[in-house]
């Protein structure tokens, strides 16, 4: 089979990516509130579970680059839109909390594996095609969280029919993959191992990753339950809300020119900047929609694109081996993620949030120093 034009490649990152993020992952923080009132969680109870989904993202984030490697693009891409569905069915169908917990941990393991074997399908581009397939696919996310939110307004209250919705899409994205990639990636050299990757040269690469995973997982788990609680805006007002988020998040394709036009330290430095305040401005006025559809947009489009110069920073940091590379930069951003939900639930979501944005300004210190090529 011959190589994937960039477009096809880019629909093929765009709906795993979209599944396993947008909706596996991210699913839970849009239906929250009514999963809460099924089973009666507390905050803290709600954050432990919202954590043990990214365990699960992390734990098979260390896989990712030997799997993706070994497997190819293609079984590694399609096996995480299966995964996902799994995961998503298991939480529809559970009638307890710990059952739906597994569904959870499930879905959100798939997320680790979809985006390392679009890197290396990706490797065998141009500089100036691969990068803007990557910052495309890194958009993904905006794109599965914009589609899930219609899905979830008209499921209502019966979040169980929603999980189903999404693991019937996650289904339909892991066959278009199944056609679309290749078996293998381009040829790559022996590998080095972590130990390769986690080393002086990508410390501020990985450290910026948990800081932004950090900053960022009050937002995604705790934003509609706030507005919601603290806010008092209604269930769809809130789940519109994350809508705007998924469809700003695309406005990330542009990070590569954006890279190009004030370099990738600037670059990053505005986009924390920027997404520091969405998170902000959600914790301090939760209950004016016109501040919460400003955080949204501010929120989805510096997060995805500040991630995206990541992406393209680790792309370029490991050049040889692409996966593996990226599955490290993915495992400090889920590190910093697994750990903020539970403790923005001990904190209460508003706490959490302030102090997600002072993190995520922070990591502004810890910018590229160098020229990156987009």
């Amino acid at each position: 089979m011959s190589a994937p034009s960039p477009f096809r490649l880019a629909t093929a990152g765009i709906g795993v990516v979209g599944v396993t993020f947008g909706m596996a992952r991210y699913g839970y923080g849009l239906l929250l509130p009514d999963i809460r009132r099924t089973y009666g969680l507390g905050a803290g109870t709600l954050g432990l579970i919202g954590t043990g989904s990214y365990v699960g993202y992390l734990a098979a984030t260390f896989a990712t680059g030997s799997l993706a490697s070994r497997a190819g693009a293609r079984a590694t891409a399609a096996g995480a839109g299966m995964i996902a569905a799994a995961g998503m069915t298991v939480a529809a169908l559970a009638r307890t909390p710990e059952l739906f917990a597994a569904g959870i941990v499930l879905a959100g393991a798939s997320a680790a594996l979809s985006f390392a074997p679009i890197s290396d399908a990706a490797a065998s581009l141009h500089s100036t095609p691969r990068s803007r397939v990557l910052s495309a696919v890194n958009c993904a996310t905006g794109y599965g969280v914009a589609l899930a939110v219609p899905i979830a307004v008209l499921a209502g209250a019966r979040w169980r029919a929603a999980w189903l919705v999404f693991a019937a899409v996650a289904l339909l994205a892991a066959a278009w993959a199944a056609r679309v990639l290749p078996r293998k990636g381009p040829a790559a050299p022996p590998a080095y191992g972590w130990r390769g990757v986690v080393c002086p040269r990508a410390a501020p690469l990985l450290a910026c990753g948990v800081m932004i995973g950090l900053g960022s997982s009050a937002y995604w788990t705790f934003a509609v339950a706030h507005l919601q609680d603290a806010g008092a805006l209604s269930s769809a007002t809130s789940r519109i809300f994350l809508a705007a988020v998924g469809v700003a998040g695309v406005l990330a394709t542009g990070t590569g020119e954006l890279i190009r036009a004030l370099g990738a330290g600037r670059a990053y430095a505005l986009l924390a900047a920027i997404e520091s305040g969405g998170i902000a401005l959600l914790a301090l006025a939760p209950g004016s929609p016109a501040a919460a559809f400003a955080s949204a947009v501010m929120f989805g489009a510096a997060y995805s694109a500040a991630v995206g110069v990541q992406a393209i920073w680790s792309s370029q940091l490991f050049s040889q081996r692409p996966s593996l590379g990226l599955s490290a930069m993915m495992a400090a951003n889920g590190t910093g993620l697994m750990l903020g939900p539970v403790a923005a639930g001990a904190a209460g979501p508003a706490a959490g949030l302030l102090a997600g944005a002072v993190v995520v300004a922070a990591s502004a210190l810890l910018r590229p120093r160098h020229d990156i090529l987009a």
